[in-house]
């Protein structure tokens, strides 16, 4: 046991010589992904993978009577690969254990067709309707008053993108002068990197779209936002940078913070990480609200109201480092980050089952087959898939 614990430690943190880390590939390979596609995954798919599965397991915790449900409320998602593994342990398996996924058990899942998880994608529309595709293999686009650039520095293949002469240079885009209005988008099951023309960072989730000028100018860098991003701020004390979203706008103080402002969700959260951030309820209107962040706090809009609570944000950013984490979260909602990561829709034949909650974690680069699994392990639901369709029942 302290052997394979040991082992795995060393895996995570990249300390394996190259026969142990082949025999850790192959184990995981045949053990924990489906058809083979250990060895196909990306180094940034293999961590999300080995995070979601393993952990960061408290010191205090006590493992010999406790199964992954009690254990799950007092376990962390650890906050990359090169954190320290508190203790790693085969005998806790959570929800993604191949003893809950053999195949045999979900016969429905395994017949019926499977869907592949969402990926790198994006696009840009730029102030004349012109639509830029980004590049699925790549993870970012920097933008900045007159040009769109890739994060590794290759210029961006696009009929939209070429120069209208040759006056401006290769990679010059002439349409973005004088501030005009840009919009970045990703649809279901894509997420993207945006370098802002201030040199703020945007991570846009799934089904969520930005819209700000090419060159910010004025008293203040404001953007719009529709559904979720993380966003990393180069805080600059004359022009503040604003976030406006569905009721509310968010200013930053030298912050790092999550907005989630899907319209499918019944609630604003905006959950600061670093720096502070003050929250604008209703703005412009005489009942408007203004609260404060500090790290680890959440601000949550409901019905033009403002309520603050001590969050884990790591919980919240965890779809960051693709993990799909659901703490106490009902199941309607977890359904919903299924239905934007996999672009699927989903079907309740009992509508009592959307209030029930989950508790648990999985990769989000695993086919929708496993995270089914995974929330059916739990013995609350079962899932049918049948094309584009999750069929919910109990």
């Amino acid at each position: 046991m302290k052997g394979k614990a040991d082992l795995l430690e060393r895996y995570i943190n990249g300390n394996c010589t190259p026969e142990e880390k082949l025999y850790v590939d192959l184990w995981l390979d045949t053990q924990y992904v489906e058809n083979n596609e250990w060895g196909k995954m990306t180094d940034e798919h293999k961590k999300a993978f080995m995070i979601a599965l393993f952990g960061d397991i408290n010191k205090e915790i006590g493992l010999k009577e406790k199964s992954a449900v009690e254990l799950w409320p007092r376990i962390r998602i650890a906050a990359g690969i090169a954190a320290a593994v508190a203790t790693i342990v085969f005998g806790v398996w959570f929800f993604t254990s191949p003893r809950h996924l053999d195949n045999d058990r979900h016969p429905e899942l395994v017949s019926g067709s499977d869907i592949a998880p969402g990926r790198s994608g994006a696009t840009i529309t730029l102030a004349n309707g012109e639509v830029i595709v980004l590049s699925e293999a790549k993870n970012g686009v920097i933008i900045d008053p007159t040009s769109l650039t890739y994060d590794d520095g290759s210029e961006i293949a696009s009929e939209a993108a070429q120069p209208r002469n040759d006056e401006r240079g290769g990679g010059r885009h002439p349409e973005l002068v004088s501030g005009s209005q840009l919009t970045a988008s990703t649809a279901k099951g894509q997420t993207y990197e945006f370098t802002l023309p201030d040199g703020s960072h945007v991570f846009l989730n799934a089904d969520s779209r930005i819209i700000f000028p090419s060159q910010f100018s004025g008293k203040e860098r404001k953007i719009l936002l529709e559904g979720e991003a993380y966003f990393v701020v180069k805080h600059n004390e004359k022009q503040p940078f604003k976030v406006e979203s569905k009721g509310q706008i968010v200013e930053d103080i030298g912050t790092e913070f999550n907005i989630n402002a899907y319209a499918d969700e019944s609630s604003v959260k905006t959950t600061l990480v670093e720096g502070s951030a003050r929250v604008i309820s209703s703005a412009g209107r005489a009942d408007a609200m203004s609260v404060t962040l500090m790290p680890n706090q959440q601000a949550s809009l409901v019905n033009g109201k403002l309520k603050v609570k001590t969050v884990d944000p790591e919980s919240v950013t965890a779809w960051k480092s693709g993990i799909l984490l659901f703490n106490s979260m009902p199941l309607e909602e977890l359904m919903r980050q299924v239905a934007r990561w996999y672009d699927v829709e989903v079907v309740y034949e009992n509508e009592s089952l959307k209030q029930h909650p989950m508790e648990g974690s999985v990769s989000k680069y695993s086919n929708v087959s496993r995270i089914l699994k995974t929330i059916e392990n739990t013995g609350a639901v079962k899932f049918k898939i049948t094309g584009r369709k999750i069929v919910v029942s109990k």
